[in-house]
């Protein structure tokens, strides 16, 4: 074991029991109906897909998700992307399970740091109804809150992955009040705090950031779950009926269109601009995250997932 981050690994390279995470596995079939296993492994630098060719049908059974794993194999290059081709794959003992956390990808900021500024921002809240909603959603969730991803992949898919989230767009949206003083930062930032919050169900995640969805995200979505619960929890927070139908299509709109999961487009402006702040926040943190794997001046060889679309990296300085 040479301990070869995911970020050092170069087409062609040759790797032996490299300790990574297996993010994900799935058994796939090839055209003349070969079984193939797909997988995914993460350290704290970055990600990489593998295939182990060759499989037998039942060789998923053997493979755990989110652990750590000595992997083998040799890196090549696939429309445009590195991916490994894997030889071997063997699940690492417990005392190395133990330090998991250690090869995780993480918010750039402190959870404790993020956190006090999301009760930072609560006290802004003049509204007391509001204010007291917010409080009590997350202090009632406080422990998940400090760990949680925003997404299972894509967009802040990382351990304080939702606070991160969460955090930057109260900034954003702060910026804008300063531009646009018409903007009711009471109803933008409570719809902020609280319109991803159901991903705490919508999600199982451990205190390492790793999750999947559970049997009720599965079924419903946070949009559906989120309703529900803020419902709930209004009426102990005291809300007016008025408040708790605004905040409540905060939440039901802010994915816009119906192809994205939100059966209403935004109907009042802090709506619309919920919609457009987190829409922001997961493109620049989307470019970003694909300017990792292009040098200056390159464009992507393949269409980004997540953008739908090739990237140049400007050679630019920022």
């Amino acid at each position: 074991m040479a301990d070869i981050k995911i970020t050092d690994l170069k087409n062609g390279m040759e790797i032996k029991n490299e300790l990574y995470i297996l993010w994900y596995n799935e058994l796939k079939k090839t055209s003349n109906n070969k079984y193939y296993v797909d997988f995914q492994f993460r350290d704290k630098t970055g990600e990489i897909s593998g295939k182990k060719w060759d499989a037998s049908v039942n060789e998923t059974s053997e493979y755990q998700n989110a652990s750590l794993y000595f992997v083998s194999g040799r890196v090549t290059e696939f429309q445009g992307s590195l991916q490994l081709n894997v030889s071997s794959i063997r699940k690492a003992p417990e005392q190395f399970q133990k330090n998991i956390a250690d090869f995780v990808q993480s918010a750039p900021n402190s959870s404790e740091d993020m956190l006090k500024k999301a009760y930072m921002y609560m006290d802004l809240i003049k509204d007391e109804e509001l204010q007291r909603l917010c409080r009590m959603v997350y202090e009632q969730y406080e422990k998940q809150i400090m760990y949680y991803p925003a997404a299972k992949a894509l967009h802040h898919s990382i351990r304080g992955g939702f606070l991160y989230h969460i955090t930057t767009m109260l900034d954003v949206a702060k910026g804008l009040s300063f531009v646009y003083d018409s903007v009711n930062t009471d109803f933008l930032y409570t719809g902020i705090l609280l319109h991803d919050v159901m991903k705490l169900k919508e999600m199982n995640a451990n205190e390492c950031g790793i999750a999947d969805y559970s049997l009720e995200g599965q079924l419903m979505g946070h949009i559906e779950i989120g309703i529900c619960y803020i419902g709930e929890m209004a009426k102990k927070a005291g809300l007016s009926e008025n408040k708790e139908l605004l905040i409540k299509h905060m939440i039901l709109s802010h994915h816009y269109i119906p192809e994205h999961g939100s059966t209403k487009m935004p109907m009042f402006l802090e709506a619309e601009l919920l919609h457009h702040i987190d829409l922001i926040d997961a493109r620049i943190y989307d470019f970003n995250k694909a300017y990792e794997t292009i040098e200056k001046g390159n464009i992507s060889e393949r269409s980004v997932f997540s953008l739908d679309r090739k990237v140049i990296k400007p050679d630019f300085d920022k």
